[in-house]
């Protein structure tokens, strides 16, 4: 769960990247997305994951949804929802009928949904890998980001294909150290949605019986 959280972080949103590395192209690239970011207060988003990994024999699929307002949010992938209010944190699986709450302040920073907006704002440079049109007609842009302290991430790249004309990702693909990927698509993106405080708090009073595991 952590781990698909890492990747909805570099998935959904991308980085300034504004490093000596950078080539003229990916900065360019990188600098309107990055604006364009800074005018949602809010955002919702539906995507599809998928995990491949050839040593391990893995292909594995899921489908979930984020809602993020300032430093709270409300993910669902499968079996499990994670909420957050920005100060408290609850992991409920659905199968179990549990709930795990934990403080924000003990999370690692990589996984704070929250913070996908300025998640890339140091810390990679980028790469121009070039631009295509799909069937329907949609001009795609294809950025690499790589980490500039790469000893500190369980990954070495991060591939970002990007609608040009909406300036939004399309699909992120996460290349990691041993030797897995895991593809992010982004099914639909709403900027700005207005959403109920109430989605960011866990009411135990909606799950009977619920079994809560208060790690704080």
């Amino acid at each position: 769960m952590h781990k698909t959280i890492t990747l909805l972080a570099l998935g959904l949103l991308a980085t300034q990247s504004l490093h000596a590395q950078d080539d003229p192209k990916s900065k360019a690239i990188m600098d309107r997305l990055i604006a364009k970011n800074k005018s949602y207060t809010s955002f919702e988003a539906e995507f599809t994951s998928r995990l491949q990994s050839t040593k391990d024999k893995l292909d594995v699929k899921q489908e979930g949804h984020v809602q993020v307002q300032g430093r709270k949010w409300h993910l669902v992938l499968d079996a499990n929802t994670v909420i957050s209010d920005g100060t408290t944190m609850w992991t409920y699986n659905k199968e179990a009928n549990e709930v795990t709450v934990n403080s924000t302040s003990e999370m690692d920073q990589d996984l704070d949904p929250s913070k996908l907006l300025s998640m890339y704002e140091t810390g990679f440079k980028s790469m121009y890998v070039g631009e295509s049109t799909d069937p329907h007609g949609v001009v795609k842009q294809v950025v690499k980001l790589f980490p500039t302290d790469p000893a500190k991430k369980n990954y070495h790249t991060v591939v970002l294909t990007i609608d040009k004309e909406k300036v939004q990702p399309l699909d992120v693909t996460i290349l990691y150290k041993d030797g897995s990927e895991v593809t992010y698509t982004l099914k639909k993106f709403v900027p700005n949605p207005a959403l109920n405080d109430g989605l960011f708090a866990f009411d135990k009073s909606r799950y009977p019986g619920v079994e809560v595991n208060d790690m704080r």
